[in-house]
């Protein structure tokens, strides 16, 4: 601003009410300073800006499971959540968590509620519970920005989604057992009787490559809210009614429980979770999917942070690979993360 001014003849104060569109200038001033904004290339440090303005703080909200459910993975995002509020805590950016059990969907909806009554100006959701949720996301203010992690919901407003196509990791998870196994040897899915749109949609995929390559799909219907010792036994009795399954599916973090039951079997799930990571090891499990969780957790809060302290639009998708993770790369991705 100082070479500007310099250059333009004018007090450093003439620049900084142009640039800022502020307080009375002459049209000359005007077009001059212009003119050498854009020969210099110039524009404004937003982040210094903010730094040195003062201001209000920018609240957001992030609704989601408790951490420790889904044997940790929650945990992960949290990581990734907690980051991205360290880092823009200087440009006082607040961030605040609410907590709920993602095995109940009042619990869900009471979350969201509190959220949106409770003076945040943008919320970033899992919406896993989408039956619930739909409504109460679809009667919130439509100004106020929204982004969905982990699991995306069809409404009828705009909000930004961070994360994996469903469908096509359930694909990939199809083929990958389909490239591995004998032709003729049936595949189990564990289909999951939940109100979550993702768990569906990854089922879905699934069972379209088995149909695309004539294999038989037997499914195994369990409830998540069910004892994880009940799931277990019943897995193992269905097994020993199916000696000739060849392989399993298991759409989300709780494959390693699984692959105690399946051993011998082709395993394929989600997430770089502690007891999946010990089942890979250990080759009780051949292929993890992994959803790069703590991005999911920092790009929803860096987006709306930025959508809230610089005005920057909120796309409708961040998109995030399908990560296949095996014994062999494991500690790579696992030193990647880590760094």
């Amino acid at each position: 601003m100082k070479e500007i001014a310099r250059r333009a003849g004018v007090s450093i104060g003439t620049v900084d009410r142009v640039l800022h569109h502020r307080g009375r200038v002459s049209a000359d001033n005007i077009a001059k300073i212009n003119a050498i904004v854009e020969q210099m290339g110039y524009k404004p440090n937003l982040f210094a800006s903010r730094l040195s303005g003062g201001g209000l703080v920018r609240s957001i909200g992030v609704v989601m499971p408790e951490a420790a459910q889904d044997f940790g993975y929650w945990r992960l995002i949290r990581n990734g959540i907690d980051r991205a509020a360290r880092e823009f805590e200087p440009l006082q950016v607040a961030v605040q968590v609410v907590g709920f059990d993602r095995n109940s969907p009042d619990a869900c909806a009471e979350a969201f509620r509190r959220m949106a009554e409770g003076g945040c100006e943008g919320i970033a959701v899992a919406p896993i519970h989408s039956r619930i949720l739909r409504p109460l996301v679809e009667a919130w203010d439509p100004s106020f920005p929204l982004v969905f992690f982990d699991t995306d919901m069809a409404c009828d407003r705009h909000r930004c989604f961070v994360g994996q196509d469903p469908w096509q990791g359930g694909y990939l998870a199809g083929k990958l057992l389909g490239l591995t196994l004998e032709t003729g040897r049936p595949v189990v899915l564990v289909r999951f009787d939940e109100d979550d749109e993702h768990l569906q949609k990854r089922s879905e995929g699934f069972e379209a490559y088995a149909r695309s390559v004539g294999r038989q799909v037997l499914i195994l219907a369990q409830k998540l809210s069910d004892p994880l010792d009940r799931r277990r036994a019943d897995t193992a009795l269905f097994l020993a009614r199916h000696p000739a399954v060849g392989g399993m599916f298991v759409p989300n973090a709780s494959v390693g429980e699984y692959a105690l039951a399946g051993l011998g079997r082709r395993m394929v799930g989600y997430d770089l979770i502690p007891g999946n990571l010990a089942a890979l090891r250990e080759g009780r499990l051949d292929f993890l999917l992994s959803q790069r969780p703590e991005v999911m957790g920092y790009e929803a809060v860096r987006r709306l942070s930025r959508a809230l302290l610089f005005g920057e639009a909120l796309p409708d998708r961040i998109s995030l690979p399908l990560d296949v993770i095996l014994k062999e790369n494991l500690d790579g991705h696992l030193d990647q993360i880590n760094s």
